[in-house]
C-alpha cells in the first residue's frame, strides 16, 4: 500500500499516521462523502472464527457511542480478502473506517496547564461515563489513546482492550481485558475483573502525565522498593513498572499541579470503592476547568436557616450548606382512586388529588425519607437523617464533614412535566438522571422515570447556600450524584414505602395551604393572576405571579423549630397565633406558627404556614402586604 493507491473503490490513501496491532493506521480520503478518515487495520490471530468474533467486539462498542461528543466515531469496517488490498498478507482483515482526529494523541502534547487538562478530563469523564452506563469498561485509558480535535475538543479512541461488566462478551483482543501498567489500576494489574473505577484511576494518571509530563508512578528503573532484589535491563524496568501498578503506588508532583491536585488524589485511591464516579469526577474536573479559567463565582445565596438549622462556617473548599431537592412531578390522568385512607397506591391508580403516582402514592402517607440514604454520603462526613424541616414534601440529610462543615441534602417533591429539550446523562434500571440549569452555588439533578410508570416523574434539585468558594459546586454536585444514585435505585424498585406513622389528624399535612387565601384576600396585591396559581403536591403550597412591578405571592406549609426573630424581624400574634415577620431585599416572609410537636431527639419543632411576598417594593411595603396576607390565612385557620 502506498500513498496515491485507491483502496476498497472509495478511499484515497494520504499518508501513514500511526501503528496499530494489526499494521500501519493510514489517514485516507473518503471520496464519497468528501472527508478525510482513519483506516486502521486488525488481523484475527489464532483461529479465525474465534477471533475474529473477539476483534469485531470493538466496533460493535464504539457503534454504541456514535453520537457521544467526546468518543472517536466508527463510520464502517471493510473486510478485504487475502492480497486485496496489497498488503502482501494470506488472511482476512477488517479495516476500521473512523473518524480522523488530526490533534493526534495527547502523548505528542507538551505538558499544559491544570485548568486545560481539567477541561480535557471532564470531557473524557463525560466519555466514560457514557461506557459506564452501557456497562463497557474502557481498561486503557492512556493519553496514546486520546486524540484533540483541531478545536482542542477531547476525544477517547481504541476501545480494543475494553471489557463489558457484568456478562461474558469481552471486546479484546488479548485476553480477557489489558492494560498499561504505567497508567492500570491496580485491580487491573492484578489481575481482578475491570471496573468503572478502573477507568476513573486510568484518567486521573493520564492528567497527571498531561500536566507534569510522567504518569504518577514515582521512582526509577531499578529502585531499591521494586521486589525481587538487585537486577538491570528491561526485563527488570518491566517488573517494576507492574509491581508499582499492582502495589497502587503514587507519588503525584503537587507542586505541578496545582488544583488539580486533590481532584486526582481522589481519582487515584487504591480502594475503587473510595474513588468518584466518572460523573463525579466530571464534576469535580469543570470546577478546576472554571476556576483556572478565572470564571466568576457565584454570588453566595441568602442567609441560611435560623436556630440548629443555620449554616455553619464552610472549611475544605465546599460550601456550607448543599439542599438537594427530590421533586415528583404527577401526570393528570382519569381512572380509579386510591381507597380513602389506604395510603397505597399502585401502577395503573391515582392517588387522592387525581394525579398518577406509580412511584410515590398518596403523598399524605408517602415515606419521603425512603429516598435519603444516609450510609450512602458517609464518604463525605457523618451524615443522619432530619424529618422535620420544610415543608411536607421534603426530607432531609444532615452531613458533617467536620466540627465545622455541615451540608443539608434535601429531597423534595414537585408537581412539573418531563423536560423535553435533555436527555438523562445516565440511566439506574428505569430511571433517568438528568442535569438541570443551576442558579449560583448549588447543582440541580432532576430524576425521571422512564416508560411503564404511568405518567409519574421524579426530579432532584440540588442548591448550595452561603459560605460558598472556589470549587464548591463541584463537591456538592458530588454528593447529589450520590443522593441522587440511591433515590433512583429506591425508585427503580417501585412504589415509596408508606409512612410508619401517619401525621396526626390535627397536623396541617392533612389541610390545603390553597384555601387559607381566597380572591377577596388576593386582590389586595394589584395585578396578581388569582385564578392561575402553581400548585404544589398534594395541595401543600401554591404560588400567584404577575402582580404589578413583579409582585407575587406563595403560601406554604412549613416545619422547623419554633421560629425567633432576625435581625429586622418581628414578632407578633395573628388570630390567636404566634407569628414572625422577616424583611429582606425584594421578599418579605411571615411565619404562622399552628402547633408544636417532639422533633428528632425530642427537640421540639412547630408546624406553620409561611407566607412569602416578593416584587420590586420596599421591604416594608412588601412586608404590610405579607402581613395582611397572613392575618387572612391564621383567621381561616381558626375558624376550621
Amino acid at each position: 500500500m502506498r500513498s496515491g493507491d485507491g483502496f476498497a473503490d472509495r478511499y484515497l490513501l494520504k499518508e501513514v499516521i500511526g501503528a496499530g496491532r494489526g499494521g500501519e493506521v493510514w489517514l485516507a480520503h473518503d471520496t464519497v462523502v468528501g472527508q478525510d478518515v482513519a483506516l486502521k487495520p486488525e488481523l484475527p490471530e489464532g483461529d479465525h472464527e474465534t477471533a475474529a468474533s473477539r476483534l469485531l467486539g470493538e466496533p460493535r462498542a464504539m457503534a454504541k457511542f456514535r453520537d457521544h461528543p467526546h468518543v472517536v466515531t466508527l463510520f464502517d469496517v471493510v473486510t478485504v480478502q487475502p492480497d486485496e488490498g496489497g498488503g502482501g498478507t494470506d488472511a482476512e482483515t477488517y479495516w476500521f473506517v473512523m473518524e480522523h482526529v488530526p490533534g493526534g494523541g495527547l502523548d505528542r502534547l507538551p505538558p499544559v496547564a491544570p485548568a486545560r487538562a481539567a477541561r480535557i478530563g471532564a470531557q473524557l469523564a463525560d466519555a466514560l461515563a457514557a461506557l459506564h452506563q452501557e456497562g463497557v469498561v474502557h481498561c486503557d485509558v492512556k493519553p496514546a489513546n486520546i486524540g484533540l480535535t483541531r478545536r482542542g475538543t477531547a476525544k477517547l479512541l481504541d476501545f480494543g482492550a475494553a471489557y463489558r461488566v457484568g456478562g461474558t462478551g469481552t471486546i479484546t483482543l488479548n485476553g480477557p481485558f489489558s492494560f498499561t501498567p504505567d497508567y492500570a489500576a491496580p485491580e487491573l494489574a492484578r489481575g481482578n475483573v475491570p471496573r468503572p473505577a478502573s477507568d476513573v484511576f486510568c484518567l486521573a494518571a493520564t492528567l497527571h502525565a498531561l500536566v507534569t509530563g510522567a504518569p504518577p508512578r514515582g521512582g526509577a528503573p531499578g529502585s531499591d522498593a521494586a521486589p525481587g532484589g538487585a537486577g538491570n535491563g528491561e526485563e527488570d524496568a518491566e517488573r517494576l513498572r507492574h509491581w508499582k501498578a499492582e502495589q497502587g503506588v503514587v507519588e503525584m508532583d503537587a507542586d505541578a499541579l496545582g488544583p488539580l491536585r486533590p481532584v486526582l488524589a481522589a481519582m487515584l485511591r487504591r480502594d475503587p470503592d473510595e474513588r468518584p464516579s466518572a460523573v463525579e469526577a466530571r464534576h469535580l474536573l469543570e470546577a478546576v476547568a472554571r476556576s483556572g479559567d478565572g470564571a466568576p463565582q457565584p454570588a453566595p445565596s441568602r442567609p441560611g436557616r435560623p436556630g440548629w438549622r443555620r449554616p455553619l462556617i464552610a472549611a475544605l473548599g465546599i460550601s456550607a450548606v448543599l439542599a438537594l431537592g427530590l421533586a415528583v412531578i404527577l401526570g393528570r390522568g382519569d381512572g380509579d382512586h386510591a381507597t380513602a385512607g389506604s395510603g397505597e397506591s399502585r401502577p395503573g391508580k391515582h392517588g387522592a388529588d387525581g394525579a398518577q403516582q406509580a412511584l410515590i402514592g398518596d403523598p399524605h402517607r408517602a415515606d419521603v425519607c425512603a429516598l435519603a440514604g444516609p450510609a450512602a454520603l458517609d464518604r463525605f462526613g457523618k451524615a443522619e437523617v432530619d424529618a422535620d424541616y420544610g415543608n411536607f414534601d421534603q426530607c432531609d440529610v444532615l452531613v458533617r464533614a467536620d466540627d465545622e462543615t455541615r451540608i443539608d441534602v434535601s429531597i423534595r417533591l414537585r408537581r412539573g412535566s418531563a423536560p423535553e429539550t435533555s436527555k438523562p446523562s445516565r440511566t439506574i434500571g428505569n430511571i433517568g438522571i438528568r442535569e438541570e440549569e443551576s442558579e449560583g452555588d448549588e447543582c440541580k439533578l432532576l430524576l425521571t422515570p422512564g416508560r411503564g410508570t404511568d405518567g409519574s416523574l421524579v426530579g432532584i434539585r440540588v442548591n448550595m447556600g452561603e459560605g460558598a468558594v472556589a470549587g464548591g459546586s463541584a463537591t456538592l454536585c458530588a454528593v447529589a450524584d450520590k443522593a441522587a444514585e440511591y433515590a433512583a435505585r429506591v425508585l427503580d424498585k417501585g412504589p415509596v414505602r408508606r409512612r410508619s406513622a401517619a401525621y396526626p389528624r390535627t397536623s396541617l399535612a392533612w389541610s390545603n395551604a390553597c384555601e387559607l387565601l381566597d380572591t377577596k384576600a388576593l386582590s389586595a396585591v394589584p395585578g396578581l393572576r388569582v385564578d392561575v396559581p402553581e400548585v404544589g403536591v398534594a395541595n401543600w403550597s401554591c404560588k400567584w405571579s404577575g402582580g404589578v412591578g413583579d409582585l407575587g405571592v406563595e403560601i406554604a406549609f412549613f416545619r422547623d423549630q419554633p421560629r425567633s426573630a432576625t435581625d429586622g424581624g418581628t414578632t407578633r400574634t395573628l388570630s390567636g397565633y404566634r407569628t414572625v415577620v422577616e424583611p429582606d431585599d425584594g421578599v418579605c416572609e411571615v411565619f404562622v406558627e399552628y402547633r408544636r410537636y417532639n422533633g428528632r431527639e425530642a427537640d421540639p419543632a412547630a408546624e406553620m404556614v409561611r407566607l412569602t411576598v416578593r416584587g420590586d417594593e420596599p421591604a416594608d411595603k412588601l412586608c404590610e402586604r405579607a402581613t395582611d396576607l397572613a392575618a387572612s390565612a391564621a383567621a381561616e385557620l381558626r375558624d376550621r
